[in-house]
């Protein structure tokens, strides 16, 4: 009977404290009590993913120090589903399987080394404002911009409340150093969200304070007094640096991956914004129709590339969307 039970025991005991020798997606850090993966993930996403937001994932147990990951995506103000990224974890070697291609072009190439001729982005910047004054006023669009010449925060600011006063930022491309480049050797799209809210699926933060002493802004809604009477450019810059740093201090996590920004162009990009600032060199943007059209005519506009389009029903006066005045109708 003793030998039954403490074969039992040996049973239930040994992959628990093998387990603890290999990451676990699903465990706890400083800050959480669990779901690490999750919660970091969306940090990275934020980084990474202009247009796109996670909107489930499932993490199950195959083995000591195994683990399948299975991430969805849909485009944000979509409940469309665009793709999956799956990710098997096998004592710290992974396997990838992906189906989830984010289209930003018009990032990636502003960061090319062979840039697209001037007379080309004229030409495709005329034809989208044509094919857009076709569309009902009630369209609302996703859109990539790039500008001419990189932008500071409050340049951008200015820019956009004397453009346009129907556009929502979504996400500002951040400039990045010539030595931050990922593992294909391909130019790093990095940017952020300005409003430093945190989307996507819910994780609870069991140490919130920690956390925003130790990241701070890291997650917008955990401002205290004090950095909520910051300037606004002091409150982007360091929720951008607390995004960087939070995923350097993470390495487990961008091991996992090796398709991942890893520790050392993390750093190389937060070294470069402590020297210089940050500098907007594109944008995505959520706005009416109507107002891209204004927007595309601005000079300091070089490319623009639409990530999403959706009509919405115009039956009366009253179901226009909030907050704009609507022209006529051609």
């Amino acid at each position: 009977m003793i030998t039954v039970l403490l074969t039992l025991c040996l049973f239930w005991s040994v992959p628990k404290v093998l387990n603890q020798f290999f990451y676990n997606p699903a465990g706890k850090n400083a800050y959480l009590a669990n779901n690490q993966y999750l919660f970091t993930r969306q940090i990275y996403n934020e980084l990474t993913l202009p247009s796109y937001t996670m909107t489930d994932l499932t993490i199950d147990q195959t083995g000591i120090g195994s683990y399948q990951i299975k991430e969805t995506y849909s485009p944000k103000y979509s409940n469309e589903v665009v793709g999956f990224q799956g990710l098997e974890i096998t004592r710290n070697k992974r396997h990838y399987d992906n189906n989830f291609y984010p289209i930003s072009p018009i990032f990636s190439q502003e960061l090319a080394t062979k840039k697209t001729a001037s007379a080309d982005n004229n030409l495709a910047k005329s034809n989208l404002l044509e094919n857009i004054k076709a569309l009902p006023k009630s369209t609302y669009v996703t859109v990539d911009l790039a500008f001419k010449e990189d932008k500071s925060i409050p340049e951008y600011s200015e820019w956009l409340n004397e453009t346009t006063t129907g556009a929502d930022t979504l996400w500002q491309a951040v400039r990045p150093p010539q030595n931050a480049i990922t593992a294909n050797k391909t130019p790093t799209v990095v940017g952020y969200a300005p409003t430093g809210s945190f989307s996507g699926i819910s994780v609870t933060v069991t140490n919130e304070k920690k956390l925003n002493e130790d990241f701070p802004l890291l997650i917008g809604y955990l401002a205290n007094d004090k950095q909520n009477n910051w300037p606004e450019e002091k409150r982007q810059t360091t929720h951008f640096k607390s995004l960087l740093n939070y995923l350097i201090e993470n390495e487990d996590f961008l091991a996992q991956d090796a398709h991942l920004l890893q520790k050392t162009t993390l750093q190389n990009i937060l070294q470069a914004v402590e020297k210089k600032g940050i500098k907007i060199y594109g944008v995505t943007l959520r706005l009416p129709a109507f107002e891209l059209e204004k927007i595309l005519q601005n000079e300091v506009i070089k490319t623009a590339y639409i990530t999403q389009l959706d009509v919405f029903p115009l039956t009366s006066q009253s179901a226009q969307l909030p907050g704009f005045h609507y022209p006529a109708e051609k």
